[in-house]
């Protein structure tokens, strides 16, 4: 079920716990709505004595999930400084997501390993983070070695071999074995190719005049 954040009564605080349980009810579908959810932390910043840290944290959560759309950036700048620093919950989702911004995706993984609880209790979350990893992996490398893949997404064994297997199928991936081991090769596109750029510098006669009058005099 979708709810209607538009009108006059938009930031009515009859709205409010409609807004929260809606943020439940995305975390339980599976679904996302931005605009529902600056909404609400719009709400908690003309009503700071409102504000629930729990839901704030589960709404920044599902929000690194769109990546590599732009929604966690523009709910995390609705958020007052003090709440990122005083609430632990919070602030673990703040370190997660400035990690995989960055591409440190071992401190990633780590920081996930400290909040399991609260990770766990968000379906499909892990899977949208590796779809991330993986579109910035393709978006930056023609090939990886294996072991850099699996530590990036933090998989191994059968469950690495199934995943390779289906973006194999599905998007273009391909095994490639070498001399030092099996490497990745990822598809082709304008971001991970080199490209030699050639630029053409055009000179105005008034600048070359003086040289050619020096060369000609005495002719």
């Amino acid at each position: 079920m979708s709810l209607i954040v538009t009108g006059a009564d938009r930031y009515s605080p009859d709205k409010l716990p409609q807004l929260e349980a809606y943020v439940d009810e995305q975390v339980a579908n599976r679904s996302w709505s931005l605009d529902a959810n600056v909404t609400l932390l719009r709400f908690y910043q003309f009503s700071p004595a409102s504000v629930k840290p729990a839901i704030v944290a589960k709404v920044l959560i599902k929000a690194i999930m769109q990546a590599p759309a732009q929604d966690y950036k523009c709910c995390i700048t609705l958020l007052p400084e003090r709440l990122l620093q005083s609430d632990e919950s919070v602030y673990k989702v703040v370190q997660l997501a400035n990690a995989l911004e960055t591409s440190r995706f071992g401190d990633f993984w780590n920081a996930a390993n400290t909040c399991r609880d609260l990770l766990g209790g968000i379906p499909g979350f892990y899977e949208s983070v590796r779809g991330f990893i993986a579109h910035t992996l393709v978006h930056t490398y023609g090939r990886v070695t294996k072991r850099t893949l699996a530590d990036c997404l933090k998989l191994e064994g059968a469950t690495l071999e199934q995943y390779l297997s289906e973006k194999c199928k599905s998007a273009g991936w391909s095994i490639v074995n070498t001399p030092a081991g099996e490497v990745v090769g990822l598809p082709k596109n304008d971001d991970n190719q080199s490209v030699v750029k050639r630029t053409q510098e055009l000179i105005r006669f008034d600048q070359v005049a003086p040289m050619l009058k020096a060369v000609t005099v005495g002719f």
